[in-house]
């Protein structure tokens, strides 16, 4: 039993790649119509059998977009029945090779998942997975069209059938109501062996009991109780609970085993069977059905080993996570530090491009300065040269005495000239230097005799310049200057 078990174990891995696509799957009367329409519309003869079997590749490939290899494997094991093997396919489950002694299966491995009831189902990415048929032809596509007349009652027959003659309500809601009503003698154990609520309470359980895996018991009142017995005269639930997961039973045809395998998912061979569910968050992952439950102590055998297999596998995920963590810590600490070091040395390369950029600027200002200061120096020596070259000297009835740094100069006016005179005047002497002001001896005063010009280029100079000594057009006898007075020439 437990070599066989390994064998199954090692086929999932092989059939790891084939998605169980719950949700993607066609509806079942929808299949069946595709598949059988297809198959029984083309010669089954011995002569063309080749080209029958490739057909029936084709339409599981064209049904379930899965691998030629999957589609050869899946209609080999089911002796090229095209809807059991699709059947099987959208359940996630291997079928069993069928030989000509039938023997029933022992167990079937499956990857298929299920929400925990009253939370929503978690979205998973998107995968290839089974479509709908795609049509070959427009031949086909109108033989379809043409033909759904004639199908369309044996469809609405058969949802009349379904809605009226049905299967009825499920008469056990819990798996306590079915032991108390059929095997009295078992009621005291019953909360020792089974989880004691419904499906929908497990949700709010599994933070104070830390179950990692589900083992569920779906029973069939019709079948044989061989297994239900030992269940309450065996250490099972124990030995179920001492791997860290929960013992869950219900009846076969119970909502609770409708949202954990549903009645279409049994098949023709409706009987007791055993599911292993991997509980993550708040969903379920299927990892594994045993239906064949005449050996108990095998079954047993073969749960145990199942949940040592988890156990170990969860330890190597959560070491793979521990070291893809670290990994993923030491990644982003030297990502931190790279960009750390990158924008030092990015701060560093601003600082000097800005220092640089400042000292360029600087010596742009500074050159500009200079030019300026040397253009305003050669307005001023142009202005002095063109007043030295004047050949007419003042004149005036009235005396005045220049007196500059380095001598001194009379000359003559009248009570009337402009102040400005004195300015050209000095202009005219080579005593004079470039940039000066004038004020009187007594009182002693500032000469408003400066021109506006002059006087912006000896404020730009940065001399400054009294404010007093711009000429403001006023005459010599404005200004307190008489005959006899003195003048003298401030160098700047």
């Amino acid at each position: 039993m437990f070599l066989r078990w390994r064998c199954e174990q090692n086929n999932l891995k092989r059939h790891s790649v084939i998605p169980s696509a719950r949700g993607l799957a066609t509806p079942r009367w929808l299949m069946m119509v595709c598949t059988r329409y297809v198959v029984l519309s083309r010669s089954v003869s011995p002569s063309n059998m080749d080209e029958y079997r490739q057909t029936l590749i084709a339409q599981m490939m064209e049904v379930t977009n899965c691998s030629q290899e999957v589609a050869l494997d899946y209609l080999t094991r089911t002796n090229y029945d095209v809807e059991t093997a699709v059947r099987h396919f959208f359940e996630g489950t291997i079928p069993a090779a069928i030989t000509s002694s039938s023997s029933p299966s022992i167990s079937t491995t499956s990857s298929s998942r299920t929400s925990l009831p009253g939370s929503p189902e978690t979205s998973s990415p998107s995968r290839a997975g089974p479509v709908l048929p795609r049509y070959h032809s427009l031949v086909q596509f109108f033989a379809q069209f043409l033909t759904l007349p004639f199908r369309l009652p044996l469809i609405v027959l058969n949802y009349v059938y379904n809605f009226f003659m049905g299967k009825s309500e499920p008469v056990y809601a819990h798996i306590f109501e079915y032991i108390s009503k059929e095997y009295p003698q078992y009621d005291s154990q019953k909360e020792a062996v089974f989880y004691k609520r419904r499906l929908t309470s497990l949700r709010s359980d599994l933070p104070t009991k830390q179950w990692r895996w589900l083992v569920t018991y779906i029973h069939d009142p019709s079948g044989n109780p061989d297994f239900f017995n030992s269940l309450f005269t065996s250490n099972f639930a124990e030995q179920v609970g001492s791997r860290g997961a929960a013992f869950f039973g219900c009846v076969m045809g119970s909502e609770d085993a409708q949202k954990l395998r549903p009645d279409r998912a049994f098949g023709k061979s409706r009987r007791s069977c055993i599911i292993i569910f991997v509980i993550k968050a708040t969903s379920l992952t299927r990892k594994l059905i045993i239906e064949d439950l005449s050996n108990p102590e095998a079954v047993a055998t073969n749960v145990d080993l199942a949940l040592i297999d988890l156990i170990a596998e969860d330890a190597d995920h959560m070491e793979r996570n521990r070291k893809q963590n670290e990994s993923r810590r030491l990644m982003e600490e030297q990502n931190r530090e790279y960009e750390a070091s990158v924008q030092r040395d990015l701060e560093r390369r601003l600082e000097k491009e800005k220092k640089e950029e400042a000292v360029k600027k600087l010596r742009e200002e500074e050159e500009e300065k200079q030019r300026q200061s040397e253009e305003r120096l050669k307005t001023v020596q142009a202005y002095k040269k063109e007043r030295m070259e004047e050949d007419a000297s003042a004149e005036g009835v009235h005396d005045l005495l220049i007196r500059f740094p380095t001598g001194k100069k009379v000359i003559k006016f009248n009570s009337d000239d402009s102040t400005e005179k004195l300015f050209n005047e000095a202009m005219r002497s080579e005593l004079c230097p470039l940039y000066f002001q004038m004020h009187l001896s007594f009182p002693k005063k500032p000469v408003p005799c400066l021109p506006q010009w002059y006087f912006d280029i000896v404020s730009a100079e940065e001399l400054e310049p009294k404010e007093e000594c711009l000429s403001n057009e006023s005459t010599m006898a404005d200004a307190g200057i008489t005959h006899g007075s003195m003048v003298y020439i401030d160098n700047l």
